[in-house]
This record gives C-alpha cells, structure tokens and sequence, in this order.
C-alpha cells in the first residue's frame, strides 16, 4: 500500500521536525558538535532534510513565465518592468542556506561509525541536493561562487569573485557522478526516495540545458556536455525500468497519468512526489479550479493534427471559428489538456459527469478561453481546499526520453532508431502519427529563433512543449535555446477567436478583441518587447556594495 511504503520516508520526516528548530539555526555546529556525528542512521536523518526542498504539486501557473501560458497579472519580467533589487532577488543569505547545510554535512559526516555504503547513500543523497541547489542558481544567474565548505561569518570566500559557468556546471556534474555511482538502485530504496536513475534523469537534464545554453552562444564545450546528457538518458533507456504509460486508451491516457493516487507502481514515474491522507497533501485541483491564467493561442496552433501534419498544412483542421472545430482532428493530448465538452469537469454526487459546453472566459478563471485541465481531477474529493492526494512527478521517463532525442539531434545523431525510441513511444499513447527522420514538411508557422533550425530539431521542440506542457519546464527551455524573442509574438498573449456565433451563447461578453476577433488579455499594454539581459537575474545593490569583486550580470 502507498502508506506502508512511506514509512519510513515520514519517519524521517517527522523526526526532522523534532529537531527543526536547532537545524535551522546559525552556525549549524550548534546542532551536533559532539552529540550527534556519530552513525550512519545520523547521516540519513540530516540528509532527508532536503526531501521538502523537491518540487511537489505546482498548480497552474508553473509556466506563466512563458509564451505559452497567460495569466491574469501581466508577468512583470517578461514585460520588463523587473528592476535591480534593493536585496533579496534569489542572492541573500536564506537563499544559500541549504548550500551551506550541504556543506556542513560534508564537513562533518567522516565523524560517524557505521555501514560504509549505508553512509555512501547519505553522502551521495546530500550531493545529490547541493547539485540541485547550484543548478536553479546558474539558471538564475550564470557565474557564481562555488562553495564547497561551510562558511562562517568571518570567510575571505564571502567577498570573492564568481566562478565561471564552467567551473560551476563541471562542479554540479561532479556531485551528480558521485550520487550516481553511490546511490542504490531504484529496487533497493522506498518509494519517494532518492536513487541513482532519480540522479541520473537529473543529470540528463542539467547537461542538455547546460549543452544548449553553450551551443546558441557559442561557448565552448556544448558538445561533451549534450554527449553527457545523452549518455546519462541511454542508461536509463537501457536499464529496461521505465516505459511511457500506456493503456491503449489515447483519448484518456494522457489525461489519467497526472490523475493517480499512486505513482509508485507506473512505469513512467523514475521517481514520484507522494501525498498521504493528513499527513502531505496539495491543493492542485481546487487551484485549477479558479486558475487565473490560460493557454495562449500561440500555444494552441502549435498543436499538431492526428495526421502528424500542423495547422497550415495538414488537410484535418477544421479552422477556429468556434472552439469546438478547433479541436477537431487535433493532438489528442490537446483535447486532454485544455477543457472542452469532451473532458469530464466534475463527477456528481447523483452519479452523473459535469462537462462544460462553453469556454470559460473571466479572468479569475480563464484569461483566453484555453482553460488549462492538465491535472484536473473531476474526483470530488480532490476539490477539498488543501486536501488532495494525488501523487505527482518529480522526475519521469518521457521528460528523459524526449532529452535523449533533442541532444543527439542538436549533435546531429538523431536517427530514425533514435526517435522510435524516444519520440513514438510518447506518440503511441495518443495514437498521434509517427515522427520521421526526414520530416516531410516546412511548417510556414514554426517559431523564428533568430538563427537556423532544421526541420527535425524544430519538430523535437514542439513535442517537448507539449508533452511537457504545464510541468515548470518552458522558460528555462526558451532561455537555454536563446528563444527569448519568441514571447513578441502577438499571439502569446491573445485567447480563442470570438465571432459573432460564439458569442451569441453568452449571456453577456465584454471582452476585447484584437482585429482577428481573437481575446486580448491584456487590452491596455502594449506588445512585449524582449531584451537579451533577460536571460539571466540581477544581482541585488546590497550584495555588489558589500563585496566590489562582485559584477553586475550584463544589461542590469
């Protein structure tokens, strides 16, 4: 059962919390020193503190910084209206915290007695956190100090200058090739738990977002880093544990595998976020519910036809004139991800299903019309304020399979044999055409990124902006592929296409509409203009004056 499996995991949990108070104190030495350094049960006590710093349920706006969602609050960065920070910013000292409780561990574990692998696992676990710490703050802010110590309120390293990107990225390799080789294997841990496939689909993503960062700015060593990414997916692919989550239903499965209380026995799930009744639990679909934001138009049109062709050419679309023939003969995946009269809204307590006929538009709901499903459960149960139990994915094996495909695409490996292994299996759950080698079409309408792009890495992209879609993945995707420019495009903030037939079925509608009759969510402002200093974060004034040997990230 879910909750025997989780035992031990909360245990732990809840043990932490006993001694949260002392943990969270400055210098962390006021914890142990000598009491506690003494077993390998010790080490993995201090080393599951970290569990609470993974992702859990994201709600609806894990891609409102993106061209592909539109919220309700125009998204003050990407209108760049983002000012330098007085302090804070992601750069003060709560911000390093669990870096240095990382660094504290390594300086200490040595002390304790006990099984050597068992504290192997610890050491491997906590490198394993410290690597994810550092990857979210060189997405963040490029060069930065790497601290591979504790320090103390008096270190010559808390006025230093920032480590190049390179030394920053090896560095975070490094810890991960430590937590690879040391974790055990996915069969040996609770469900939940760290374990060394978790590490390496971690790897295969900073390396490809690293890899693609270097390539698009012409920063050496791009290729070793996307033939580590590469590397790092093939074990898992190779290992024969994981495989897309398939029941032969296309016209529900995608819909299903983000609805399930127990992640534990899917074969897609490398490792799961769970939810237990009174003990952790989320609020996602009561959020989903009054979502303030929705799919932009841009995001819609990239969807493909059945036929595998897209809008412009593919002889299956049935134009947007109403929102219903928009849908038609579409990605199934689309019609399971935005709500529509075919997706169950609510099951009823007299037995029957609630399904919507029209497109929500209100901004509290709605900004475009596209109301975003993904993750919606019609269960009553899940619509509890704080309540919901429904696991979610901390890392699965599609995001891993569609990383395999875009770095040999991006070394120029990608063969017909590649894609049957990564992209059509993903394809195969929605009964959605095959992607070839040789693609067959130039689409007049895929993204212009400013520089070359071959038809197939082009259609690689797409597939990943939409089975990934609403996961937190499409900013730092436009960021690392120097896509920024994409978000001028008028329809990423423009909704469904209003005529005169659809708005008869409305007791009242006032919104405004572009000259197309398309939703303008954002009437008053003008069109977003991007600036290449986007790409990274500020710095904030306090930490530039407290140590000059620190420099501003370019454009700030």
């Amino acid at each position: 059962m879910k909750f025997n499996n989780l035992i031990l995991y909360f245990s732990i949990i809840f043990l932490m919390g006993s001694c949260k108070n002392e943990l969270e104190l400055y210098p962390e030495d006021a914890l142990s020193d000598p009491s506690f350094w003494k077993t390998d049960q010790d080490l993995e006590l201090y080393a599951s503190r970290f569990y609470t710093n993974l992702p859990g349920a994201m709600g609806p706006g894990a891609d409102n910084q993106s061209d592909w969602y539109v919220s309700n609050s125009p998204n003050g960065y990407l209108f760049g209206t983002t000012v330098v920070p007085t302090s804070g910013g992601g750069w003060s000292n709560g911000d390093w915290y669990n870096i240095r409780a990382c660094n504290y561990f390594l300086r200490n574990y040595n002390r304790a007695k006990g099984n050597q692998a068992k504290i192997n696992k610890s050491v491997a676990m906590v490198r394993f956190f410290r690597a994810w710490e550092y990857f979210g703050k060189l997405k963040n802010f490029g060069e930065l100090p790497w601290v591979n110590t504790d320090l103390q309120i008096d270190a010559e390293q808390l006025f230093s200058a920032r480590d190049s990107r390179q030394v920053i990225a090896d560095s975070i390799v490094a810890d991960l090739d430590f937590a690879i080789a040391n974790l055990p294997a996915a069969k040996e841990v609770k469900s939940g738990e760290l374990h060394k496939y978790a590490a390496l689909a971690f790897k295969s993503r900073v390396c490809l977002y690293e890899g693609t960062y270097r390539k698009y700015r012409n920063i050496a060593g791009w290729e070793q880093l996307l033939q580590k990414s590469a590397a790092a997916s093939q074990q898992i692919i190779d290992s024969k544990n994981y495989a897309i989550w398939n029941n032969g239903q296309p016209a529900t499965d995608y819909t299903n595998l983000f609805l399930q209380e127990d992640l534990s026995k899917n074969a897609e799930c490398i490792m799961p976020r769970i939810y237990v009744p009174e003990l952790l639990m989320h609020n996602n679909t009561r959020q989903l519910e009054e979502s303030f934001t929705g799919l932009s138009k841009s995001a819609v049109e990239s969807y493909l036809c059945k036929d595998g062709f897209p809008i412009a050419l593919s002889p299956q679309y049935k134009g947007d004139q109403l929102p219903v023939t928009e849908l038609e003969n579409r990605d199934p995946r689309l019609l399971q991800t935005i709500d529509n009269p075919k997706l169950p809204f609510k099951n009823l307590e007299n037995g029957t299903i609630q399904y919507r006929k029209l497109p929500m538009i209100d901004p509290q709901y709605c900004t475009t019309g596209y109301y975003v499903m993904k993750y919606h459960s019609p269960d009553p149960a899940q619509w509890n304020l704080g309540l919901s139990t429904l696991d979610v994915f901390i890392f699965r094996y599609a995001e891993v399979l569609l990383n395999h495909a875009e770095a040999k695409a991006e070394l120029g490996q990608c063969t017909q044999a590649v894609l049957d292994q990564t992209i059509n299996p993903i394809r195969d759950r929605v009964a959605l055409a095959h992607l070839n080698e040789n693609v067959g079409f130039q689409d007049p309408n895929w993204p212009v990124y400013g520089y070359g792009l071959g038809a197939l890495l082009q259609e690689i992209r797409r597939e990943r902006a939409v089975e990934l879609l609403g996961e937190g993945f499409r900013w730092d995707d436009l960021v690392r592929w120097k896509a920024g420019k994409l978000i001028e495009s008028p329809k990423t903030v423009l909704g469904i296409r209003v005529t005169d037939a659809l708005k008869s079925q409305y007791a009242s509608f006032n919104k405004e509409l572009d000259a197309n009759g398309l939703i303008k969510v954002y009437p008053q402002l003008a069109q977003r203009k991007w600036n290449d200093k986007m790409y990274l974060r500020p710095l904030p004034i306090d930490q530039l004056t407290l140590n000059d040997k620190l420099k501003q990230n370019p454009g700030w």
